[in-house]
């Protein structure tokens, strides 16, 4: 089984943006979110998951508060997910929630 480990980051705006999508033919583990507020007073942050052999969004985390020059994890078991499937997120202000995403793809070899 051939597989990687990533970290990726999205400085997330008041619209949702895609953060991270599963390559085709891949199995993403995403083993830790972290969340940082940049600014200088508290923000929102609102993240989900998107199944895609569903076409079903699922909440994460909604409208939830991050402390000014704060950061926050979360780290408890793998979220497993599918090729196509994505984490996306939306911030209450622009320009002041990054997140960045520790991740291991499995490839899906044909046997």
């Amino acid at each position: 089984m051939i597989s990687k480990n990533r970290t990726l980051g999205k400085l997330l705006t008041t619209s949702n943006a895609d953060i991270y999508t599963v390559p085709s033919r891949y199995t993403g583990y995403i083993f830790s979110i972290l969340v940082s507020n940049e600014a200088a007073t508290a923000t929102t942050i609102s993240l989900d998951w998107y199944d895609s052999a569903s076409g079903t969004f699922y909440a994460i985390m909604k409208a939830v508060s991050v402390n000014a020059n704060s950061i926050l994890q979360i780290s408890d078991e793998p979220l497993v997910l599918q090729a196509g499937d994505k984490i996306r997120g939306l911030a209450g202000s622009n320009s002041a929630i990054t997140v960045s995403i520790k991740v291991q793809e499995e490839f899906a070899t044909v046997v």
